[in-house]
């Protein structure tokens, strides 16, 4: 079973396709080809005609129960409002987390403002996913992206679960060490890559990953995404089959600990 947690219905470049509903189709497509049992599509920290809300994207997938939501957080409005509506869209079981994009929006994670949307997501059991590491447009700012600074929410907010997205890259050591102390954080490896993985620069992203593999030595903490459509998903499970991991962390990774942490109907314990 494949379980990927971070993919996109963003229309980023002109080629994909226009509209909401043909990209929705694609991921289908793709999960079909590549045997993905479920995908977690999450929202933007911003909306427009390319990067559907939260509720357009709900309201597309409502009748595909493959696919389930994670709602951006928009960091220039951390008021009252969002606050009460992700928390109407918690109550309903509509969203299975919130993301959080610094970098792209040139915030601090333990800005205070934010504070009520951790304890939101304590209060639900729902994961708080962070973009860490590089980033997809020029104009970002790195210095807010430093895996670092997951540390200190994790730390006071020990009731809520942090997901690192992209494990820092490149600053996996330090992705690992904040992994690895707090019980409450995760990493997905999702968009290591734009497209496919080149020979050259797979060779260090299998060194760094199993790196952080051996050093986590935790086969709960760590899950496959992909980040499509900005990562081609039959290369980013060609990458998969490559890393040295045992049977155990194997299926953590592909799919055991995200189900497990955002509560997906699937595996075992689906009804």
């Amino acid at each position: 079973m494949i379980i990927d947690c971070h993919t996109h219905l963003n229309r980023y470049t002109p080629d994909l396709p226009p509209t909401l509903a043909a990209r929705h189709a694609a991921l289908g497509a793709q999960m079909d080809a590549h045997g993905i049992e479920h995908a977690l599509v999450l929202t933007s920290y911003t909306v427009n005609a390319d990067r559907p809300s939260a509720e357009e994207i709900l309201a597309q997938v409502a009748d595909d129960p493959r696919i389930s939501v994670i709602a951006g957080i928009d960091a220039t409005r951390l008021d009252a409002r969002q606050l009460d509506a992700l928390r109407a869209l918690l109550q309903a079981g509509r969203i299975r987390g919130l993301k959080l994009y610094p970098g792209y929006q040139w915030f601090e994670l333990n800005t205070p403002e934010l504070h009520p949307f951790y304890r939101l997501a304590g209060e639900f059991g729902v994961p708080v996913m962070i973009h860490t590491g590089d980033t997809y447009t020029h104009t970002a700012r790195v210095r807010y992206t430093h895996p670092l600074a997951v540390d200190d929410v994790a730390v006071d907010f020990r009731g809520t679960t942090f997901v690192i997205c992209h494990l820092g890259n490149p600053w996996m050591v330090d992705a690992m060490q904040v992994i690895y102390k707090n019980e409450n954080v995760l990493g997905d490896i999702c968009g290591l890559t734009l497209g496919e993985f080149q020979p050259r620069y797979e060779r260090l992203a299998l060194r760094m990953v199993d790196d952080v593999i051996a050093f986590i030595n935790d086969p709960a903490k760590l899950m496959f995404g992909s980040d499509w459509p900005i990562s081609d998903i039959a290369s980013y499970l060609r990458f998969v089959d490559r890393l040295e991991l045992t049977d155990e962390e194997r299926e953590g990774l592909l799919w055991r600990n995200a189900a497990r942490i955002f509560r997906l109907p699937v595996g075992e314990g689906a009804a």
